[in-house]
């Protein structure tokens, strides 16, 4: 028997189908490694005022686009971060828990809000947080007794180390805030690295190759005379990765407090093993383990008797200026102009017989830039010395970044519940002997003395 519908009749059945299956596709989003239904939006679909779990069983649901987060409900995601911590160290019931809490609470103070929150997730760095996580639950559950990974910039770092609510590390995976931050004496901040030539490496070693002698030049040559001739001997140099490390341990329960191992390990990152960088980028005597430094490689100023007047400090460093131009025959340009706090203070505060303050002429008004040199004041430079240098001519090379290992298997530590953090850099650095004369170093008293005798 073949049943004829109205046309109209047969479209709204269509449409009735159409919508029929449309409703019966299923969506999931996935939370702390575990799978809750969710509609085409996003949303998660409550079952007794919880999210429902996906079974294993149930190969049909496909995984939903994440929605925009609601920066209105901060405290929401806060609550959605500690379940996706929680996945760590406990089991599915916990996380669970966990989001039904978390939607007790969205119940009672936004229910106003219709907007789709943020629960994944989200960052621009390339950090491997599944890798993380799974590291961390590892080693809780026995499974392992290390792991490590890798920092690879100042993103990932800053996704590491900071302690919001967007779904990072800090606070959720490793346990519950208890007293927030840590504060600890000053350091000096590194600044080598941001004003060098910096280049990734994948070798051991930076190979370069340099003339260390010519021979013959050019001349004026007469008809049917010999031309002459001109040679270069070459040669070829290496700069060594050098490795600078540092370890720490502390106890197990510390992980309770997450905020302080969070801003420990980037206190230990940002502070103590790049300042030791910066030490060695700066003054490393080349010999053994250590980095041969720029002032190591720099040109120690001896200027001589130049003015008639009393000298400065002013007048030392335009003098080392002009010995960089004349030593690059022009190729050579000072970018940066090193010097303690103490030494800044005094060309600061020189004043004339009237009292009032004396800025030269090839120093900017701000007294930020001299001779078109940029100053730093920095204290790692030992006050009263000084350096200019053209800076492109200081070759860093850095492999990988800063490598991140822990284990509580080093000698009785898993006994003790002992977690020893380990921090690694590689790091090689030179300046072409062809170009030691971009740099010039000295004591300041030393050379005025000299100016003036």
């Amino acid at each position: 028997m073949i049943l004829k519908l109205p046309l109209q009749r047969a479209l709204r059945l269509q449409t009735i189908t159409n919508n029929l299956l449309i409703t019966m596709k299923k969506f999931f989003r996935l939370i702390g490694g575990i799978k809750f239904y969710a509609d085409e939006k996003g949303e998660l679909i409550l079952k007794d005022d919880a999210p429902e779990v996906v079974p294993t069983n149930d190969e049909e649901a496909v995984e939903v686009e994440t929605p925009a987060a609601d920066e209105t409900v901060d405290e929401v995601e806060k609550m959605l971060s500690k379940a996706t911590g929680k996945a760590v160290k406990g089991s599915q019931t916990e996380v669970i828990k966990a989001v039904k809490e978390m939607f007790a609470e969205i119940k009672k103070g936004a229910d106003s809000t219709k907007e789709s929150i943020e629960l994944s997730v989200k960052h621009e760095s390339k950090l491997d947080v599944e890798g993380i996580v799974k590291g961390l639950k590892d080693m809780s559950d026995g499974n392992s007794k290390s792991f490590a990974f890798d920092i690879k910039s100042k993103a990932d770092l800053d996704y590491f180390a900071k302690s919001t609510s967007e779904g990072d590390l800090t606070g959720d995976v490793l346990g519950v805030d208890k007293v927030p931050g840590i504060s600890r004496d000053p350091v000096r901040s590194p600044f080598i690295e941001t004003i060098a030539d910096v280049t990734g490496m994948t070798s051991e070693s930076l190979s370069f190759v340099e003339v260390i002698t010519e021979t013959g030049a050019p001349a004026t040559t007469a008809e049917l005379a010999a031309i002459p001739e001109k040679d270069f001997a070459f040669q070829e140099f290496k700069a060594p990765l050098k490795k600078i490390a540092v370890i720490n341990k502390h106890s197990v329960e510390l992980l309770e407090d997450a905020p302080q191992l969070v801003n420990a390990i980037r206190g230990w990152l940002a502070e103590d093993l790049n300042i030791v960088v910066d030490d060695q980028l700066l003054d490393g005597d080349g010999t053994g383990a250590n980095l041969n430094g720029v002032i190591n490689q720099a040109t120690t100023l001896t200027a001589g008797t130049r003015i008639d007047t009393t000298a400065t400090i002013n007048d030392v460093l335009r003098i080392a200026i002009t010995e960089i131009a004349g030593a690059g025959k022009g190729k050579f340009n000072a970018t940066h102009v090193v010097l303690h706090p103490d030494d800044v203070e005094l060309m600061d505060l020189a004043k004339d017989a009237n009292n009032n303050y004396i800025i030269p002429p090839f120093r900017s008004a701000d007294g930020q830039v001299f001779k078109g040199a940029r100053i730093i004041e920095n204290v790692g430079i030992t006050s009263g010395d000084f350096l200019v240098g053209d800076f492109t001519k200081l070759h860093v090379g850095r492999k990988g970044g800063v490598r991140i290992e822990m284990t509580n298997s080093d000698g009785t530590d898993f006994g003790k519940d002992i977690l020893t953090v380990k921090l690694v850099r590689r790091v090689a650095s030179y300046v072409r002997a062809n170009d030691s004369g971009a740099f010039y170093t000295g004591t300041i008293d030393t050379i005025i003395t000299d100016l003036a005798s």
